[in-house]
């Protein structure tokens, strides 16, 4: 069995003390490099990094040949594997069967920062490999019904200036209200509230935008 368990958006604090201890016994332990820079303090077992999605793949087969062989095997995601690792669950499952440890997502910080309701707003990921059209149609529909939305952009060709340009180019109002919010919970985190028609700048692949519903 592998063991897939978010870490958290970042912020060591946020870290729970159950993936840290599964973490601390864990014989081999992969991820993508944001993840693993939340426990490198925790690795005590081989360390794998991700650094493409056929990297990804090689190491989830590696896993599942370790795991059958009696290893602690875990592959770490940034916040909760729930929130926005549907593909990477799916692969995993392909090799062998798995325990999905919680963590604290990045998608909670911004809802209680932004002060809205999960069990009313919209979360729509853009944060996976292939098609993203299905997640445009329900953000366009979202905003039709005057829905709270949260969006996780898709670094890098759909990141929040993307998202903007393609809600102006189907007919949203310029003047909507925006919050981004970038690199939660960490030194350097900051909240830019602002419209979709003066959004612009970069931001890094850490940004979640909040749309509040309109009244």
């Amino acid at each position: 069995m592998i063991t897939v368990a978010g870490v958290g958006p970042g912020g060591k604090e946020y870290l729970t003390e159950k993936v840290a201890f599964i973490v601390q016994k864990a014989d081999i332990v992969a991820g993508w490099n944001h993840a693993l820079k939340v426990i490198e303090g925790v690795i005590q077992g081989e360390k794998i990094q991700f650094t493409s999605h056929e990297k990804e793949e090689e190491t989830i087969a590696y896993l599942a040949q370790e795991a059958r062989k009696g290893k602690k095997c875990i592959i770490c995601t940034v916040g909760d594997p729930n929130f926005s690792d549907y593909q990477l669950l799916e692969k995993t499952r392909k090799y062998d069967e798995i325990e999905i440890v919680p963590g604290i997502s990045s998608v909670q910080v911004a809802a209680s920062l932004a002060q809205v309701s999960l069990e009313h707003t919209y979360f729509i990921t853009f944060h996976k490999s292939g098609s993203i059209e299905g997640e445009k149609e329900e953000l366009l529909e979202g905003i039709q019904k005057g829905k709270n939305l949260i969006l996780l952009p898709r670094p890098y060709d759909f990141m929040p200036q993307d998202i903007a340009n393609f809600l102006i180019e189907h007919g949203v109002d310029a003047s909507l209200k925006v919050t981004i919010f970038e690199n939660l919970t960490f030194k350097d985190e900051r909240k830019i509230k602002t419209t979709i028609g003066e959004l612009g700048g970069k931001f890094s692949d850490l940004s979640i935008i909040v749309i509040k519903a309109s009244k």
